[in-house]
């Protein structure tokens, strides 16, 4: 902490606004614990999203035991998001913001942009299926065909709750999402017992749809990256939320608390989708149950589904109003919060009254793994070469070329190099509705973009900064001897 730092020892009160924003948390501020990081990841990690990408296992020719390993194997990239939560946590400061280290004060503006617009996409998306569950629970409460009606209020529900806890801020965020994740995680897992028992155990190593691939290894590597996009998507925002810790807090529990409270409710839910999906056509998560439970657990269920969109949407809005703060708009925390949800929410109310573009607003979520991967591994290989330090007052300095974090005319080129080679190597052996890498179609259809992205950013960044370092040393002229 710097000495001219202001401290707001009161800034982050439960049901009180937030003071801070995208700006550095100084240590005296930093009311975080350990186990509020699990109340925070169990609820939001227990929603009808995972539900439906373990589902898609199914339908890509998996058997119920091949779609199970996917889930294990695809939900190990939680790895990355509390490896990054440890970087957030030493830095305080939500990624939007220190990843201007890594790209320059300029070249991070693309990524806070995507930022914003893929964490739009999540709470439309997570919109719409509390809308869906919201009309199904009017329906068993008597208002039957609720019509144009019905989706209103369901929608303004959720903006109500949404968009009210999310402008109050952080500590507000917390204290419901540990609410969240005891109502909504034990709802649904009396949900997953009941169904369990539906199952069709003995031919559980039946196939229950075609091969969507040349063959069983490239299925499971493409249902391996559908399950993975999940994950890889909070590499922007979920690292955000765990900067109020001490700054001293170890490593390891970061780790622990982040990755297991994240990888373990997901797999359930996952797993979940997987086995739903060998009862029927689970394209509608929400109808698609409904034969297979009694009615008052399905009323449970429905309950568990708008919970779980709440518990999801809450932490995406928090971020968003970061990541637009981070772009360049002059507005405090709560009033870029208040805007996020405005625009995501007049989206939703085009989406059910005027034009459903669903499909292409799930093809844009089936892409952004070409960039959220290579991002997480840029700025995460970036924080840890700093060890967490990062200068609070010039990584927000105006100062233009004369800052310590401007690089070269606003580009750090070591940043910008290594994601445009992670994107590349994710893009040509990456499967998608919209798009087939040469690579995956040379391999039967075998996506590898969740696994290639990442680490090849992260190389290609450590790399350049070391050649530069090198040079440094050695007294030559560094390679962008504006980067700081």
């Amino acid at each position: 902490m710097s000495a001219d730092e202001d401290v707001i020892l009161h800034g982050n009160e439960v049901f009180d606004v937030e003071l801070r924003g995208f700006d550095h948390i100084p240590e005296p501020e930093r009311n975080m614990t350990l186990r509020q990081i699990d109340h925070l990841w169990v609820g939001t990690s227990v929603n009808l999203f995972s539900f439906a990408l373990g589902a898609i296992a199914i339908t890509l020719g998996l058997n119920l035991w091949e779609a199970f390993a996917a889930c294990v194997v695809g939900g190990l990239t939680y790895a990355y998001m509390a490896w990054g939560s440890i970087a957030t946590v030493r830095a305080g400061l939500p990624v939007s913001t220190l990843a201007r280290a890594a790209f320059g004060i300029r070249g991070n503006l693309p990524n806070a942009l995507l930022s914003w617009i893929a964490s739009v996409a999540f709470e439309v998306i997570n919109t719409v299926f509390g809308v869906e569950a919201l009309l199904a629970l009017f329906g068993l409460l008597g208002w039957n065909h609720a019509g144009n009606a019905g989706k209103l209020v369901a929608v303004l529900v959720q903006l109500l709750l949404c968009g009210g806890i999310a402008v109050l801020g952080h500590a507000t965020m917390v204290w419901f999402q540990r609410i969240f994740a005891a109502l909504v995680g034990g709802a649904l897992l009396a949900v997953i017992v009941f169904t369990a028992d539906k199952v069709d155990w003995a031919h559980a190593s039946s196939s229950h749809a075609h091969l969507a691939s040349a063959g069983v290894a490239a299925a499971f590597l493409t249902a391996s990256a559908v399950l993975a996009s999940n994950p890889l998507s909070f590499l922007f925002n979920g690292p955000d939320w765990v900067r109020y810790l001490p700054s001293t807090t170890p490593a390891r529990p970061i780790f622990a608390h982040v990755f297991w409270a994240s990888y373990l409710p997901s797999l359930a839910m996952t797993m979940m989708g997987a086995f739903c999906a060998t009862l029927g056509d689970m394209t509608d998560p929400i109808s698609g149950l409904k034969p297979f439970m009694p009615a008052w657990l399905f009323v449970v269920y429905i309950v568990a589904v708008v919970g779980g969109s709440l518990a999801n949407n809450v932490p995406t809005y928090y971020s968003s109003g970061l990541a637009l703060q981070a772009i360049g708009l002059r507005l405090r925390r709560y009033a870029a919060t208040m805007l996020d949800v405005i625009v995501s929410t007049s989206i939703t109310l085009y989406l059910l009254f005027v034009q459903d573009f669903s499909t292409a607003l799930n093809d844009f979520i089936a892409l952004l793994v070409v960039w959220v991967g290579p991002f997480g591994g840029v700025w995460i290989c970036d924080a840890y070469l700093r060890r967490g330090r990062y200068d609070p007052g010039a990584i927000h300095s105006k100062a233009g070329a004369a800052g310590r974090y401007w690089g070269w005319r606003g580009l750090n080129p070591c940043g910008c190099i290594a994601i445009l080679a992670g994107m590349a190597a994710a893009a040509m052996t990456m499967k998608s509705p919209l798009f087939d890498g040469p690579l995956a179609t040379a391999l039967g259809g075998a996506d590898l973009s969740w696994i290639l992205g990442f680490p090849t950013s992260a190389l290609v960044y450590g790399t350049l900064v070391l050649v530069r370092e090198r040079r440094a040393a050695a007294g030559r002229q560094p390679l962008w001897s504006d980067y700081a």
